[in-house]
């Protein structure tokens, strides 16, 4: 007779993405896993295969949640507040984590993706899809005249990405929005330049 679960899956998932996030795919171990989950190492690899398929569907669950905080960047408004707002929701973000955990997509990229070529396609798509919604709304702005049209939208929306991951990487050593809210303050100047 086959065993019942008896536990939710979507939230081990999300214990087990908040221990990948916080420490790093190699360092944690499948008995963190465990604990966190509040599983057995049955169940774990019952329902999720193995650590590394663990890992990539924390991934997913991620970039799911990311994509929800990126709708803001499709809100009706101005270009300039909507694109101001959202740099400075994402700088809050890492100001306010005390554990300065960063991103965990950057974090995987640096960790894993020169090995790791499944990880390394899902974090490709991940940040495609944010310079995606970054370029819609950049070149929204320069169809309005909120924007200067000097320099293209898909170059624009590559900078921003880099100036976000930036933010993150840097938030991790000083979490300071002094130190932060400059990078986003001057990286929104590119905007107007003549």
């Amino acid at each position: 007779m086959a065993r019942t679960k008896c536990f939710n899956r979507e939230e081990a998932l999300k214990k087990a993405m908040q221990a990948f996030w916080s420490k790093g795919y190699e360092a944690t171990s499948v008995q963190d896993l465990v604990d966190c989950m509040g599983i057995n190492r049955g169940s774990l690899y019952d329902t999720f295969g193995d650590k590394h398929k663990l890992f990539l569907e924390a991934l997913d669950q991620y970039g799911t949640g990311s994509q929800v905080r990126l709708d803001m960047l499709c809100q009706d408004g101005d270009p300039r507040e909507i694109l101001t707002k959202f740099l400075y929701v994402f700088m809050q973000k890492q100001v306010a984590d005390p554990m300065r955990r960063g991103c965990f997509m950057t974090n995987a990229a640096v960790e894993l993706s020169s090995r790791d070529n499944e990880c390394a396609e899902r974090i490709r798509v991940f940040f495609e899809e944010m310079e995606a919604r970054l370029k819609d709304l950049i070149a929204r702005g320069q169809r309005e005249g909120v924007f200067t049209a000097k320099r293209d939208a898909d170059s624009l929306a590559a900078f921003f990405v880099g100036v976000m991951q930036g933010m993150r990487v840097i938030g991790k050593v000083n979490p300071n929005e002094a130190v932060l809210r400059p990078m986003a303050d001057v990286a929104l100047t590119v905007l107007d330049a003549a």
